[in-house]
């Protein structure tokens, strides 16, 4: 069983103790619909395909956001607004942190890659 199986099995045995039973699709459904913001840093980590610092991060996620919709407005206005993301992504296991001296390196995780690939699909649908 790899490591996503392990995360969404858990979510299903909690799930039956409560009489309440998830399929796996709609959990990366509940991930994807409440990602917010975040699912512009997970496409970056997925296109850039390399661990990325945070402030890295959100520079490319505002540039991103402006070319594509064509608007100086940043999405990420404040470090606040990057911190709080960069924690909501940790804490969903969307992504994976470690540290290179003092900077905290974001990677794309695995069940942050299944995430994208379930968005990716209902586009197509």
């Amino acid at each position: 069983m790899n490591r996503i199986d392990a995360i969404i099995d858990s979510y299903l045995v909690k799930g039956k103790e409560a009489g309440i039973i998830l399929s796996r699709e709609q959990i990366l459904s509940i991930l994807a619909d409440r990602l917010g913001h975040g699912k512009w840093a997970l496409a970056i980590l997925k296109k850039e395909n390399r661990p990325l610092n945070k402030e890295l991060l959100g520079e490319l996620v505002n540039e991103a956001y402006q070319q594509q919709t064509q608007s100086q407005k940043k999405l990420l206005g404040s470090r606040h607004m990057l911190d709080e993301m960069a924690a909501k992504l940790e804490g969903a296991g969307l992504v994976d942190v470690s540290e290179m001296g003092r900077a905290r390196m974001y990677k794309l995780s695995l069940l942050g890659d299944e995430v994208i690939l379930h968005i990716q699909s209902q586009r197509g649908a």
